[in-house]
């Protein structure tokens, strides 16, 4: 996640530096061929089919934006739902289960629970992360699953149960399970869902269309300035296509997306000092402006 406040030239440039030096070399070409064969031109390119499609533009893209920003949204609530769920599940398992030594593995395997979804999600590998965090006979099973996070959340659930709380305190743990179950479910939707293809393709098209159109339009008004002109406006249109784009797809493990590295580091944290376990664990910080 960017944070704000942060932005620098660098960064805007590294954003959208390709398309816009690719603009900018097209407005030279478009300015030089102009300028060259200017004589021979008999019409003049109307102004007013360009400013119509870029109106249009502006709206869908400001539309589709919309939409890729709730989906960011909806995935950065539903995991502090999920750093709501595991301090709920520590503490109720530290003081609904019948023993602390009973607690203690069901908070540990929380904090495993959540280092695995964070990996789940963005597709990498999560053996190295789970050494050490749970029994070597469960990581050999676990590499026989497909959704690792949801085998590990089934085990707690079943341990929880096995050590056979009160009936009437049981109910509460169930619900906290389920809380947690819920927000992965609500995660797992986003990761495998991608906006539909219209949102996908059709504004790159469109906006990359309106581009090349843009100096053809400019250029007998702005004459020799018509690079500079038509880049300006572009980068506005090439920086609304690109945040769509960042923003759609929350679990990437690109600069844009939700912090989950900072998450799940903060619930680790949590949950340890709910045990009262002595660690150097700090907040992750940011490097550059940018929060994983």
């Amino acid at each position: 996640m960017i944070l704000p406040g942060r932005a620098h030239v660098g960064h805007i440039l590294r954003y959208v530096g390709r398309p816009l030096a690719l603009l900018f070399a097209w407005d030279v070409a478009v300015t030089a061929f102009w300028y060259l064969a200017h004589p021979r031109w008999t019409a003049e390119f109307p102004a007013l089919p360009i400013t119509l499609l870029g109106s249009a533009i502006a709206v869908y893209l400001s539309f589709r934006n919309t939409t890729a920003y709730a989906r960011w949204w909806e995935a950065r609530t539903l995991w502090g739902a999920m750093v709501n769920a595991s301090r709920t599940l520590a503490r109720e398992a530290l003081t609904l289960l019948p023993e602390r030594a009973q607690a203690i593995p069901v908070v540990h395997r929380q904090i495993a629970y959540v280092h695995a979804m964070r990996l789940h999600l963005r597709r990498q590998v999560p053996w190295d992360e789970l050494a050490g965090r749970l029994p070597a006979d469960e990581l050999e099973r676990l590499k026989k699953v497909a959704n690792v996070p949801n085998a590990i959340h089934s085990r707690t659930a079943e341990l929880m149960a096995a050590v056979k709380p009160d009936p009437v305190l049981w109910p509460a743990l169930s619900r906290t399970l389920s809380d947690i179950s819920n927000a992965q479910g609500g995660m797992e939707r986003i990761k495998n869902t991608p906006l539909p293809q219209q949102y996908a393709t059709y504004p790159a098209i469109f906006t990359h269309g309106f581009c090349l159109l843009l100096p053809v339009s400019l250029v007998e008004t702005l004459g020799l300035w018509t690079p500079l002109g038509s880049t300006v406006a572009g980068f506005l249109f090439l920086a609304l296509l690109q945040i769509g784009n960042d923003m759609q797809n929350p679990f990437e493990n690109l600069d844009d997306d939700v912090p989950m590295s900072t998450l799940t580091r903060a619930i680790e944290i949590d949950l340890r000092d709910m045990l009262g376990e002595p660690h150097e664990l700090k907040p992750v910080q940011p490097d550059d402006g940018i929060l994983l």
